[in-house]
């Protein structure tokens, strides 16, 4: 991680811990720590969101780091956009369900002298599944690679399937097993 990138998520970082608030790296930095290096120039971050008020956590972040990125954005957003020392932070407030699971599986890994929540790799595979990109599907490959037999796949087509269900694409878990299958994982 480059040291612009470093010194944003660990503002962050700081930030939630300070305040007491759960989290988990996602996205492009949490590729790396499961074997999948990619170029990435911003930070995605899933919050728990204390008491469900989206509203009061908004304000926190929006006055913790007074910099707004993406301002196309709508101002009741899931997501809290700002510029950290210039890179480009993304603090996704989780919705009950699933993404509270995404915060309460994440695991505590050492960056080099410093921690950090990082998202499971059944996780990010699910979330990049779910969001379908051309980018992502390269991830989701690259992931079950890396990672082989040490996924859990049974919890990850358990949740796909649920996804695949309440969103109405009944291919996203057919398209799935194709790149498990590409990627020389048994399905």
């Amino acid at each position: 991680m480059d040291t612009q990138l470093e010194r944003s998520v660990r503002a962050a970082i700081d930030f939630l811990e300070t305040q007491g608030y759960r989290y988990a790296l996602v996205g492009g930095l949490a590729l790396a720590q499961w074997g999948v290096v990619r170029a990435t120039y911003d930070v995605d971050i899933k919050v728990l969101v204390p008491r469900g008020d989206y509203a009061e956590m908004r304000a926190s972040l929006q006055a913790a780091f007074p910099n707004p990125a993406r301002p196309h954005l709508p101002e009741h957003s899931l997501v809290v956009a700002v510029s950290i020392h210039e890179v480009i932070v993304d603090f996704l407030l989780a919705l009950p369900g699933y993404e509270e699971l995404i915060i309460e599986r994440a695991t505590l890994r050492d960056l080099g002298g410093w921690s950090v929540w990082i998202c499971s790799a059944e996780d990010l595979i699910i979330q990049k599944v779910v969001a379908e990109r051309d980018k992502d599907w390269v991830d989701v490959e690259a992931l079950l690679i890396a990672q082989g037999n040490r996924l859990d796949q049974i919890y990850i087509e358990e949740w796909l399937t649920q996804f695949a269900e309440a969103l109405e694409k009944p291919d996203l878990v057919r398209e799935y097993k194709r790149v498990l299958k590409k990627s020389g994982m048994p399905d």
